[in-house]
């Protein structure tokens, strides 16, 4: 498995405040099938803002307590980018991607998808960039219709669902608006999003039960293989399952039925 958000680099944001206990949720992390990490610290202009030397400086010493700790589990850079008219600016001059690839990971208000969201996304998109909109499933516009998300995904949006979410970790309602988003295949990768505040263990879970109620290749899909494409920039299909409607057969009419 490849974990494509997280908040383990520690002293840079809501998420760990300490370097020992970002390697031990790495090292849970190791042990529960994770072979690679984006270390995605939120970027939020005025909030969670930083240089890039500043975010490499913390990633890279992290990295070297890892392999001084003897931990083979692979770490790379990435921010959850808070989604702001003219962010493109600051994405272009930190380099706010995942790893060296095109893909970057956004999100916005929870309460509900602003109305200029993706007039805020196409600039992003014409400049060449693959944004995915993290935890789709806990905003309440998608809570509402969960469609929205199949819209996205549509005009180019990828779309990430945690894995504590399908636990139920967040509440019935986020639950059930994240299984609607797996099961129709609205969402192309199951991250955890973890910010060390407990034992790590969502993601193997996840991934086990959709391989229960769906199938082993879907969330391998989800679990792996699309995050695995990131690194290379490779491309990620944004529909990947089909659903075939048959036409319904046409009547003939008694004349036809006798004499055909």
């Amino acid at each position: 498995m490849i974990d494509i958000h997280t908040h383990i680099i520690p002293n840079i944001d809501d998420g760990s405040d300490d370097a020992q206990e970002s390697i031990a949720q790495l090292r849970a992390m190791q042990d529960c099938g994770v072979r690679g990490v984006y270390l995605t610290s939120h970027y939020f202009r005025g909030h969670y803002q930083y240089s890039r030397d500043e975010y490499d400086a913390k990633f890279n010493a992290l990295k070297q307590l890892a392999d001084k700790e003897g931990l083979s589990i692979v770490l790379m850079p990435g921010f959850e980018i808070f989604l702001q008219s003219d962010i493109l600016i600051d994405i272009k001059k930190h380099s706010l991607t995942m790893g060296h690839s095109p893909y970057i990971l956004i999100e916005s208000e929870l309460n509900g998808l602003p109305n200029d969201f993706y007039n805020n996304v196409f600039p992003l998109l014409r400049a060449g960039y693959k944004p995915i909109l993290a935890h789709a499933e806990r905003y309440v516009s998608i809570m509402k219709k969960p469609s929205i998300a199949e819209s996205l995904s549509n005009r180019n949006v990828y779309i990430q669902t945690n894995a504590g979410s399908l636990l139920g970790l967040y509440g019935e309602k986020v639950m059930k608006t994240a299984w609607t988003l797996v099961e129709n295949g609205w969402t192309h990768f199951i991250a955890s999003d973890d910010h060390v505040r407990g034992a790590y263990g969502v993601q193997a879970e996840a991934k086990r039960l959709i391989e229960e109620r769906i199938d082993a290749h879907t969330a391998d899909l989800l679990c792996r293989l699309y995050p695995a494409s990131i690194a290379g920039g490779d491309p990620i299909p944004y529909q990947y399952v089909f659903v075939h409607h048959s036409r319904p057969r046409k009547r003939r009419s008694w004349f036809k039925r006798i004499f055909a």
